[in-house]
C-alpha cells in the first residue's frame, strides 16, 4: 500500500538499483555522553523545554542525543551515517556485509537491522486532483472562505476563527513527501510574508530542494496554512510551520518509518506543538518487512513507537487513518494504531463516511479512527498555482490538525492528552464510538465550552424550539447551584448566570425578546457535572 494517504493514480518505476543496503544500528546505552538532563538547552530548543515544563513532563535519558563516541566509532567503519535516533538510541547507516560484521563486534552495539535493500520498486505515484470549478461565496466577518467553508464549518471551526483563534502561537510540524511549489504558490503568500514557515528538513535526501520534490505535502499544508481570499482558507492560517520530508515516493521500504521517527524527533527538538502526518505503512517492496494485522497493537511498528514517544513529550500527533476501506486489507495503517495519537478518518461534505476511509479496530481491540473530518472533495492548493480538490485521509488529517491548533490557542493551559480527550468528547458520535467513524465529527465550538477533566452529558431542554422561556433538566442533580451559559451560533457568550435548580434538577430561564431567532448552545455546570445542549429560538 502506498504511504501517501491520498487517492492517487499509479504507474511503474524502477528504484535506484545502485543503492547499497541500509541498516539501523541500535546501541546498548548512552554511556560516556557529554550531555546531561540537567542541561537540556544543549540539545533541545527553548520551546521544546517550555512544552515539557508546561505539561509537567520530565527530561530523561531518552531525550539525550546518541553518544558521540559511539557514532564516531561506527563512522570509521560505515560507508555513510545518515542520521541518529536518540529515542531509539542508534543510527541509520549504509553498510557493506563486511562493515556489518565489523560493527556488530563492538560491545556497545545491541542489534543491527536491515531496513533498505536495493530492489526494484513498482511504486511511484501521482496525486489525483482536479480544479475546483464551483464558485461559492461564504463570508464570516472578515474571512471569505469560498468553497473551503464547508470543510471548516462542519466542525464549527469558523466559530473559533470568528473569535480570533486562527492558530497563532502554535507550531505545526508537517511530515510528508515534499513541498513542491510552497515557495511560489500564492496560497502560501501570507505564510512566507509573515515568516510563518520556520524552516525545512529533509531526511530522505538532505541535499535536495524540498520545494522541488513531490506536491503531496504542499496540498496537505494548504488545508491548514493556505490563504486565498474568497477561495481557500486553511484551518490554522496563523500557525507557524516546519516542513519535514520523511517520505520517498520512489521507494516502498521500512526505512521510511525510521525517517518518520527522525522527523518526529526533529519536530520535538525544535519545539513543535503539533505534528501532522498524512502517511501510513502496511506493506513494502521487500515482503519480509510487511506489517501484519497483529502488528497494529499500538507498540510494534517503528513509526508507532516514535509516535508514542512524541506524544509522551507533550506533542499532539495527528495522523491519517488510511484509504483502504474498500480493499481486502481495510484496516488502518501505522502509526494510526498508536493509542496516543489522534487518528483521523474521512467524511464527505454531507458528513457521511467516505467509502475509502480505513476501519479499525486495532489488533488489541481499540476503537480507531478517533474522529473524522472532510476528506472527500476538500478544497486545497494544487500545483503549480491553482486551487482544486482531491480525496483522501491525507487531507482530513491536516484539516483536523489545524483546528486542534486553534483549540489549543483558545485553551492554552491544556495538556496534549487533554486536547485529544476534549476533541473526542465534543464529537458527534462520542457516546457510541465505532470503528468506522470513531467518535465522529468534532464540534470545536462545543469543545471550547467543555471542561476536558470530565465527560459532558447532554441536557434535556424544552420546549425546543423555544420562544421566551426555556427549561433545563440536569441529570441526577437536585437543588444545586448551577452555572448556565448560552452561546450564539458564532460562539459569542450571550448569557452567564448562576441559578439553583429545583428539587427535580430543573432550571427555568426567561430570555424575553432579547435573543434573535437562531441556533444556540447551552451549557450547565456544577462541581460534579457538565451538560451540553442545543436549542432553537423561534
Amino acid at each position: 500500500m502506498k504511504k501517501l494517504l491520498v487517492i492517487f493514480l499509479s504507474f511503474a518505476s524502477a528504484a535506484n538499483l545502485s543503492a547499497q543496503f541500509k541498516y539501523f544500528i541500535e546501541f546498548t546505552d548512552k554511556a560516556g555522553t557529554p550531555y546531561s538532563v540537567s542541561l537540556p538547552q544543549n540539545f533541545l530548543s527553548p520551546r521544546a523545554i517550555e512544552r515539557r515544563i508546561k505539561q509537567n513532563i520530565p527530561i530523561t535519558e531518552e531525550d539525550l542525543p546518541v553518544t558521540p563516541g559511539y557514532i564516531e566509532q561506527v563512522q570509521q567503519n560505515a560507508a555513510k551515517i545518515h542520521y541518529s535516533l536518540r529515542w531509539f538510541n542508534g543510527v541509520v547507516a549504509t553498510l557493506t556485509d563486511q562493515q556489518v560484521a565489523a560493527i556488530q563486534a563492538f560491545p556497545f552495539v545491541k542489534t543491527i537491522t536491515k531496513i533498505f535493500e536495493p530492489v526494484k520498486s513498482t511504486s511511484n505515484y501521482e496525486t489525483d486532483y482536479s480544479d475546483y470549478l464551483k464558485t461559492e461565496s461564504y463570508q464570516v466577518n472578515q474571512l471569505s472562505y469560498g468553497a473551503s467553508y464547508t470543510q471548516i464549518a462542519m466542525m464549527n471551526g469558523h466559530i473559533l476563527h470568528n473569535n480570533g483563534y486562527l492558530g497563532s502561537g502554535k507550531v505545526i510540524a508537517v511530515l510528508d513527501a515534499g513541498f513542491n511549489s510552497v515557495d511560489t504558490h500564492p496560497a502560501f503568500d501570507s505564510l512566507r510574508q509573515k515568516g510563518r514557515i520556520l524552516g525545512t528538513r529533509d531526511f530522505v535526501n538532505p541535499s535536495s530542494n524540498i520545494y522541488a520534490e513531490h506536491e503531496h505535502g504542499m496540498m496537505v499544508l494548504s488545508t491548514m496554512g493556505g490563504y486565498v481570499d474568497g477561495q481557500l482558507i486553511g484551518t490554522a492560517p496563523r500557525a507557524e510551520y516546519w516542513l519535514i520530508r520523511t517520505e520517498d515516493v520512489n521507494s516502498e521500504q521500512i526505512i521510511e518509518e525510521y525517517n518518520w521517527a527522525a522527523g518526529t524527533e526533529f519536530a520535538d527538538s525544535v519545539g513543535a506543538d503539533i505534528i501532522n502526518s498524512s502517511l501510513g505503512y502496511t506493506t513494502f517492496d521487500v515482503t519480509s518487512q510487511n506489517h501484519s494485522y497483529n502488528d497494529l497493537n499500538g507498540n510494534t511498528a517503528p513509526s508507532t513507537r516514535a509516535a508514542n514517544i512524541a506524544a509522551s513529550k507533550g506533542i499532539v500527533v495527528v495522523v491519517s487513518a488510511g484509504n483502504d476501506g474498500n480493499s481486502p486489507w481495510y484496516y488502518i495503517s501505522v502509526p494510526a494504531d498508536s493509542p496516543k495519537v489522534l487518528t483521523v478518518g474521512a467524511v464527505d461534505s454531507n458528513k457521511i463516511k467516505a467509502d475509502f476511509s480505513s476501519f479499525g479496530p486495532t489488533s488489541d481491540g481499540r476503537i480507531k479512527p478517533d474522529v473524522c473530518a472532510m476528506g472527500k472533495g476538500p478544497v486545497l492548493a494544487i500545483p503549480p498555482s491553482g486551487i482544486g480538490s482531491s480525496n483522501g485521509t491525507s487531507f482530513s488529517s491536516p484539516i483536523m490538525a489545524g483546528m486542534v491548533a486553534c483549540l489549543w490557542q483558545a485553551k492554552p493551559t491544556l495538556t496534549a492528552q487533554d486536547l485529544i480527550d476534549l476533541v473526542r468528547n465534543s464529537s458527534s458520535n462520542s457516546k457510541t464510538p465505532n470503528n468506522g467513524i470513531g467518535y465522529g465529527i468534532p464540534d470545536f465550538a462545543l469543545a471550547t465550552a467543555l471542561d476536558s477533566k470530565h465527560d459532558a452529558q447532554w441536557l434535556n431542554l424544552w420546549p425546543n424550539p423555544f420562544d421566551s422561556y426555556i427549561r433545563i433538566a440536569i441529570p441526577n442533580i437536585k437543588s444545586e447551584i448551577t452555572t448556565t451559559k448560552i452561546y450564539s451560533a458564532t460562539g459569542q457568550l450571550l448569557y452567564n448566570q448562576q441559578k439553583q435548580s429545583n428539587e427535580f434538577g430543573i432550571i427555568e430561564i426567561n430570555l424575553g425578546n432579547s435573543f434573535p431567532k437562531g441556533f444556540y448552545t447551552i451549557t450547565a455546570e456544577t462541581p460534579l457535572i457538565l451538560c451540553i445542549g442545543k436549542a432553537i429560538k423561534k
